[in-house]
Protein backbone atom coordinates (compact mmCIF):
# COMPACT_ATOMS: atom_id res chain seq x y z
CA UNK A 1 0.00 0.00 0.00
CA UNK A 2 1.29 3.47 -0.92
CA UNK A 3 2.57 5.20 2.23
CA UNK A 4 3.52 8.43 0.47
CA UNK A 5 0.47 10.48 1.61
CA UNK A 6 1.04 9.30 5.16
CA UNK A 7 4.71 10.27 4.96
CA UNK A 8 3.84 13.71 3.62
CA UNK A 9 1.40 14.31 6.46
CA UNK A 10 4.10 13.27 8.91
CA UNK A 11 6.56 15.74 7.38
CA UNK A 12 3.95 18.49 7.54
CA UNK A 13 3.29 17.72 11.20
CA UNK A 14 6.91 17.75 12.35
CA UNK A 15 10.52 18.04 11.20
CA UNK A 16 10.93 14.41 10.21
CA UNK A 17 13.95 12.72 8.64
CA UNK A 18 15.95 15.89 8.04
CA UNK A 19 19.62 15.11 7.22
CA UNK A 20 22.28 16.99 9.16
CA UNK A 21 25.88 17.70 8.26
CA UNK A 22 29.00 17.15 10.36
CA UNK A 23 32.49 18.22 9.21
CA UNK A 24 35.49 16.52 10.83
CA UNK A 25 38.96 18.09 10.52
CA UNK A 26 41.39 15.25 9.79
CA UNK A 27 44.47 17.39 10.49
CA UNK A 28 43.63 17.44 14.23
CA UNK A 29 44.51 14.08 15.77
CA UNK A 30 41.94 13.15 18.44
CA UNK A 31 41.04 9.96 20.26
CA UNK A 32 37.41 9.14 21.06
CA UNK A 33 36.26 12.72 20.53
CA UNK A 34 32.60 12.78 21.66
CA UNK A 35 29.91 14.16 19.36
CA UNK A 36 26.58 14.65 21.11
CA UNK A 37 24.42 13.86 18.13
CA UNK A 38 21.66 11.30 17.83
CA UNK A 39 20.02 9.41 15.01
CA UNK A 40 20.02 6.05 13.32
CA UNK A 41 22.06 6.82 10.18
CA UNK A 42 25.67 8.05 9.90
CA UNK A 43 27.38 8.24 6.51
CA UNK A 44 30.70 9.59 5.16
CA UNK A 45 29.66 11.62 2.12
CA UNK A 46 32.90 13.38 1.14
CA UNK A 47 36.58 12.88 1.96
CA UNK A 48 39.93 14.18 0.60
CA UNK A 49 40.62 10.75 -0.95
CA UNK A 50 39.70 7.08 -0.72
CA UNK A 51 42.34 6.33 1.95
CA UNK A 52 41.18 8.98 4.46
CA UNK A 53 39.25 7.51 7.38
CA UNK A 54 37.89 7.91 10.89
CA UNK A 55 37.29 5.31 13.59
CA UNK A 56 33.79 5.53 15.08
CA UNK A 57 32.43 4.06 18.31
CA UNK A 58 28.69 4.10 18.93
CA UNK A 59 27.25 5.29 22.28
CA UNK A 60 30.19 4.16 24.45
CA UNK A 61 34.00 4.15 24.24
CA UNK A 62 33.95 0.49 25.31
CA UNK A 63 32.20 -0.52 22.10
CA UNK A 64 34.04 -1.74 19.01
CA UNK A 65 35.45 0.89 16.65
CA UNK A 66 34.34 0.87 13.02
CA UNK A 67 36.76 2.27 10.44
CA UNK A 68 34.75 4.37 8.00
CA UNK A 69 35.93 5.81 4.70
CA UNK A 70 34.13 7.77 2.01
CA UNK A 71 30.83 6.16 0.92
CA UNK A 72 30.56 4.01 4.03
CA UNK A 73 28.44 4.40 7.13
CA UNK A 74 26.21 2.88 9.79
CA UNK A 75 22.48 2.25 10.13
CA UNK A 76 22.03 1.87 13.88
CA UNK A 77 20.42 3.93 16.66
CA UNK A 78 22.90 6.17 18.46
CA UNK A 79 22.76 8.86 21.11
CA UNK A 80 26.44 9.83 20.92
CA UNK A 81 29.40 9.06 18.65
CA UNK A 82 33.05 8.83 19.64
CA UNK A 83 35.32 9.63 16.70
CA UNK A 84 39.07 9.01 16.45
CA UNK A 85 41.05 10.92 13.83
CA UNK A 86 44.52 9.32 13.58
CA UNK A 87 47.58 11.50 13.08
CA UNK A 88 49.09 11.98 9.63
CA UNK A 89 45.95 12.89 7.72
CA UNK A 90 44.80 16.19 6.23
CA UNK A 91 41.65 17.79 4.90
CA UNK A 92 38.03 17.47 5.98
CA UNK A 93 35.60 14.57 6.04
CA UNK A 94 31.96 15.56 5.52
CA UNK A 95 29.40 13.33 7.22
CA UNK A 96 25.63 13.12 7.00
CA UNK A 97 23.52 11.89 9.90
CA UNK A 98 19.81 11.73 10.62
CA UNK A 99 16.89 9.78 11.98
CA UNK A 100 14.19 7.53 10.57
CA UNK A 101 16.43 5.87 8.03
CA UNK A 102 15.87 3.99 5.83
CA UNK A 103 12.07 4.44 5.95
CA UNK A 104 12.05 8.22 5.46
CA UNK A 105 15.71 9.11 4.96
CA UNK A 106 18.09 7.57 2.44
CA UNK A 107 21.35 8.78 0.93
CA UNK A 108 21.51 8.73 -2.87
CA UNK A 109 25.14 8.35 -3.85
CA UNK A 110 25.76 6.79 -7.26
CA UNK A 111 29.49 6.98 -6.96
CA UNK A 112 31.58 3.94 -6.06
CA UNK A 113 34.97 3.56 -4.44
CA UNK A 114 36.35 2.49 -7.84
CA UNK A 115 34.92 5.53 -9.61
CA UNK A 116 36.25 7.79 -6.88
CA UNK A 117 39.76 6.61 -7.73
CA UNK A 118 39.52 7.52 -11.42
CA UNK A 119 41.10 10.89 -10.70
CA UNK A 120 44.28 9.19 -9.55
CA UNK A 121 44.32 6.97 -12.63
CA UNK A 122 43.87 10.01 -14.85
CA UNK A 123 46.76 11.79 -13.14
CA UNK A 124 48.93 8.73 -13.68
CA UNK A 125 48.05 8.51 -17.38
CA UNK A 126 48.53 12.21 -18.06
CA UNK A 127 51.77 12.52 -16.08
CA UNK A 128 53.11 15.62 -14.35
CA UNK A 129 53.31 19.14 -15.75
CA UNK A 130 56.77 19.65 -14.25
CA UNK A 131 59.54 17.05 -13.77
CA UNK A 132 60.41 15.61 -10.37
CA UNK A 133 64.11 15.51 -11.19
CA UNK A 134 66.36 15.72 -14.24
CA UNK A 135 69.98 16.33 -15.19
CA UNK A 136 73.34 14.71 -15.84
CA UNK A 137 74.97 12.10 -13.63
CA UNK A 138 78.46 10.61 -13.65
CA UNK A 139 78.91 6.85 -13.50
CA UNK A 140 82.17 5.10 -12.72
CA UNK A 141 83.41 1.65 -11.85
CA UNK A 142 81.71 1.80 -8.43
CA UNK A 143 77.92 1.65 -8.17
CA UNK A 144 76.15 5.00 -7.83
CA UNK A 145 72.52 5.86 -7.12
CA UNK A 146 71.07 7.36 -10.31
CA UNK A 147 67.43 7.74 -9.19
CA UNK A 148 66.34 7.53 -5.57
CA UNK A 149 63.06 5.90 -4.56
CA UNK A 150 60.17 8.32 -5.05
CA UNK A 151 56.55 7.49 -4.21
CA UNK A 152 55.36 10.33 -6.49
CA UNK A 153 57.20 9.06 -9.58
CA UNK A 154 55.06 8.29 -12.61
CA UNK A 155 57.90 7.46 -15.02
CA UNK A 156 61.65 7.87 -15.51
CA UNK A 157 64.29 7.69 -18.23
CA UNK A 158 68.05 7.09 -18.19
CA UNK A 159 70.09 7.76 -21.33
CA UNK A 160 73.78 7.06 -21.88
CA UNK A 161 75.83 9.87 -23.38
CA UNK A 162 76.67 9.12 -27.02
CA UNK A 163 80.29 10.10 -26.31
CA UNK A 164 80.77 7.45 -23.62
CA UNK A 165 83.53 4.91 -24.17
CA UNK A 166 82.09 2.12 -22.02
CA UNK A 167 78.83 0.44 -21.15
CA UNK A 168 76.64 1.26 -18.15
CA UNK A 169 74.82 -1.48 -16.25
CA UNK A 170 71.65 -0.74 -14.29
CA UNK A 171 70.47 -2.47 -11.13
CA UNK A 172 68.02 -2.07 -8.27
CA UNK A 173 70.65 -2.04 -5.50
CA UNK A 174 74.25 -0.97 -5.03
CA UNK A 175 75.13 -4.62 -5.58
CA UNK A 176 74.89 -4.10 -9.36
CA UNK A 177 77.95 -5.51 -11.12
CA UNK A 178 79.43 -5.85 -14.58
CA UNK A 179 81.53 -8.94 -13.92
CA UNK A 180 81.11 -11.81 -16.38
CA UNK A 181 79.30 -14.86 -15.08
CA UNK A 182 76.73 -14.17 -12.40
CA UNK A 183 76.73 -10.39 -12.89
CA UNK A 184 73.84 -8.63 -11.16
CA UNK A 185 72.05 -6.16 -13.47
CA UNK A 186 68.78 -5.78 -15.42
CA UNK A 187 69.71 -3.48 -18.33
CA UNK A 188 72.88 -2.39 -20.09
CA UNK A 189 73.30 0.92 -21.90
CA UNK A 190 75.82 1.19 -24.69
CA UNK A 191 76.74 4.75 -25.75
CA UNK A 192 73.58 6.46 -26.99
CA UNK A 193 71.20 3.85 -25.51
CA UNK A 194 68.29 4.69 -23.21
CA UNK A 195 66.04 2.88 -20.75
CA UNK A 196 62.84 3.92 -18.99
CA UNK A 197 59.95 2.59 -16.90
CA UNK A 198 56.48 3.83 -15.92
CA UNK A 199 55.52 1.36 -13.19
CA UNK A 200 58.48 1.25 -10.77
CA UNK A 201 59.17 3.82 -8.02
CA UNK A 202 62.21 2.38 -6.25
CA UNK A 203 65.98 2.98 -6.39
CA UNK A 204 67.93 2.61 -9.63
CA UNK A 205 71.72 2.25 -9.52
CA UNK A 206 74.34 2.32 -12.26
CA UNK A 207 77.89 1.08 -12.71
CA UNK A 208 80.18 1.49 -15.75
CA UNK A 209 82.80 -0.69 -17.35
CA UNK A 210 85.20 2.27 -17.43
CA UNK A 211 85.47 5.42 -15.33
CA UNK A 212 83.91 8.84 -15.99
CA UNK A 213 80.84 7.88 -18.05
CA UNK A 214 77.80 10.13 -18.23
CA UNK A 215 74.05 9.56 -18.29
CA UNK A 216 71.09 11.87 -18.56
CA UNK A 217 68.41 11.20 -15.92
CA UNK A 218 64.78 12.30 -16.04
CA UNK A 219 62.00 11.60 -13.56
CA UNK A 220 58.41 12.82 -13.60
Amino acid sequence: MDKFPENIREVQRRAAAIPHRLDIDLSVALTNQPYDISGNMFYIFEAPDESSYVDVRVNDTRESAFRLRVQSGLLTPFKRLYVTTPAGQAGTITCIYGTEAPELLQVIDNRSAGIAGVGGLLDELRGDITPENWGEAAVGVAAVLLIAANASRKACWIHADIDNTGNIYLGFTNGVTTAAGGALWFAVLAPGDGWGVDDYRGDIYGIATVAAQLVGVGEW
